[in-house]
């Protein structure tokens, strides 16, 4: 008996059962998918941009609820921790702090579960002077930010008390808030002659009763994935790639100009064009710290409308105006951060009473930790207006 071992040539595979004219219908179809995609386009696209709406609905819903809980448990038993600065205060003293709370990050299967807690530097200005303090959450066990604080300025004296809300309930309230203009991963100015913070308490003196100043900087030690965007966009201004997947891909399938192709390759796009690798330079040396998602936000609040506040009979438009003047001056105060690629630009902020007194931290954008001293520390200068100092 003769078995034939041949491979069948034409009829279904008894393996897998594709025939061979699906194959090539599915080869036909592929072929003709570059001509056929605006039609698709047209059928398909309203139905998967609903789909898409929909899910990104869900997810914006669900994030937020998430995040409502996550806060919820952190509020109650938080605390105000009030400083007083020392005579001298050491300008590597914020940064010596902000490197010892990093250590507050949480194991990664804890942070998934019950999110990773937040501070709040607080500068809050009134009639009574300037008091700058630091918001902890329920969730940090006591003791641990205040010995931090007297490490990092030694004579420095703390006062703990529960969290209060930094603005009265019946105040008109205007704010908003501050956010990177260009890319996270390019750094702030820090390195300043004069302290920036004086500027910032010359802003919040001279207050009178009923009226409020509060600029609240939000940090929270962040770890991961998000991190590592930053060496990404380095290697794209070295070597002319995109810096993101989607785009990474789309290199890889439209063709470069000659020039590009071969600094790609090459790898030397930065050391031809100095404003590169200037750039390179500044977000590895970012990248290369410690880093807190971050957010700032800034509210002018008062309940004086009185003859006696203002010279004049009582008029809303009037303390409207002083409201967005007063707000104004305060966001201006951060352009002293502006550096060669970054800078801070203002934002709305929605119902800034309620925003700055629940002090909930959802997003922000990534500061290395000299950047964030920069923003939160003691003022420097031994004579700086309006704050309490340490005996």
């Amino acid at each position: 008996m003769t078995i034939n071992t041949s491979p069948r040539q034409d009829g279904p595979c008894l393996l897998c059962g594709i025939d061979d004219h699906d194959v090539q219908e599915a080869l036909g179809f592929l072929a003709e998918l570059p001509a056929r995609l605006p039609e698709l386009a047209l059928v398909y696209g309203p139905r998967l941009a609903a789909v898409m709406g929909v899910v990104w609905v869900v997810a914006a819903v669900v994030g937020y609820l998430l995040g409502w809980l996550r806060h919820a448990d952190m509020t109650p038993e938080a605390r105000l921790i009030e400083i007083s600065s020392p005579p001298r205060s050491d300008p590597e003293g914020a940064v010596v702090l902000w490197r010892q709370l990093v250590g507050l990050l949480r194991p990664a299967w804890k942070r998934a579960f019950t999110g990773q807690p937040h501070l709040v530097w607080e500068y809050h200005g009134s009639d009574a002077g300037v008091r700058i303090r630091l918001w902890v959450p329920g969730t940090i066990p006591a003791g641990i930010v205040e010995k931090a604080i007297q490490a990092a300025w030694p004579g420095a004296t703390t006062s703990t008390s529960p969290a209060t809300t930094p603005l009265p309930d019946d105040a008109e309230v205007t704010g908003g808030r501050l956010v990177l203009a260009a890319p996270e991963h390019f750094p702030l100015k820090t390195d300043h002659d004069h302290d920036p913070v004086r500027s910032l308490l010359e802003a919040m003196g001279g207050l009178r009763e009923g009226e409020h100043a509060v600029v609240q900087v939000l940090a929270r030690p962040t770890t991961g994935r998000r991190l590592r965007h930053a060496y990404r966009a380095a290697a794209h201004l070295r070597g002319g790639g995109s810096c993101h997947h989607l785009g990474r891909v789309l290199d890889e399938i439209l063709p470069l100009p000659t020039d590009t192709r071969e600094h790609h390759r090459t790898g030397d796009l930065a050391r031809d064009f100095p404003e590169r690798a200037e750039q390179v330079r500044a977000i590895l040396a970012k990248a290369g710290q410690p880093r807190y998602t971050v957010a700032i936000r800034y509210a002018v609040a008062t309940r004086t409308t009185t003859t006696a506040a203002y010279g004049i009979e009582p008029v809303p438009d009037l303390v409207r105006r002083w409201l967005r003047g007063h707000a104004h001056t305060l966001a201006g105060i951060f352009a002293l951060y502006t550096g060669g690629h970054q800078y801070l630009r203002r934002a709305r902020l929605w119902r800034p009473g309620r925003t700055i007194g629940s002090r909930r931290l959802d997003s922000g954008y990534l500061l290395s930790v000299s950047e964030l001293a920069a923003l939160a520390h003691l003022p420097w200068d031994i004579d700086a207006p309006g704050i309490t100092r340490a005996g």
